[in-house]
């Protein structure tokens, strides 16, 4: 049983308070290569800038789409928790890793003259970690009853918002073992939600009980 102490609102929100920073500090991180780039380029126009950093600027454009799109889904999370117990902060802390090393694949992206595969393998790992800490997050708050006065939520609802795991773990997949995919197997994350809404028809409830998270 988790100790009494720790579901207070005073350490949800400090664990809230400490996620924020870090990934403001890990968003901002994204883009220094490409200043250091910039303050290269010495009297040459911004357009030789833009032909020549095209890949680096879209692979830092992703970063920062998907940390912030970590960085929702976490605060619908938290958005009504009411304590933080011991399993939920070292889930929290593991998201965090991942967010906080995510720049550094980033850069080797960034850095490197074509495909890395191994950089690029490196980067959606880093991905997957953070997406099954976040879904392990979610199990602990529903599990232990963080949220007050929510229903119980069919496993059926928890479990399918596991579907953009797999889909992130097959693009790691296809990137290691066809190393000039680079990072488009990413793109297999967008099915996550038509294939989240096929697996919601015909359970009226779900909709419901997903909204007490």
């Amino acid at each position: 049983m988790a100790d009494p102490e720790e579901h207070d609102e005073q350490g949800v929100r400090r664990l809230v308070g400490f996620t924020d920073g870090v990934v403001a500090i890990a968003i901002t991180l994204i883009v220094l290569p490409l200043v250091d780039a910039a303050r290269d380029l010495g009297t040459k126009p911004a357009i030789d800038f833009l032909s020549d950093n095209g890949f680096n600027l879209l692979a830092a454009g992703l970063s920062f789409v998907v940390i912030a799109l970590f960085w929702m889904d976490h605060h619908r999370l938290y958005r009504r928790v009411s304590g933080a117990t011991a399993p939920l902060i070292r889930a929290n802390l593991v998201w965090l890793a991942a967010i906080v090393f995510l720049p550094l694949p980033t850069v080797l992206i960034v850095d490197s003259p074509g495909h890395d595969p191994i950089a690029e393998g490196l980067y959606i790992g880093t991905v997957l970690v953070a997406q099954v800490a976040i879904r392990a997050q979610e199990l602990i708050i529903v599990r232990e009853r963080l949220v007050p006065g929510a229903a119980e939520v069919p496993a059926g609802v928890l479990w399918r918002d596991w579907i953009v795991v797999g889909l992130v773990a097959a693009a790691l997949v296809v990137t290691l073992s066809v190393p000039a995919a680079g990072l488009y197997p990413l793109l297999f994350a967008v099915l996550a939600r038509p294939l989240g809404y096929l697996a919601r028809r015909g359970q009226p409830a779900a909709a419901d009980a997903e909204r007490m998270l």
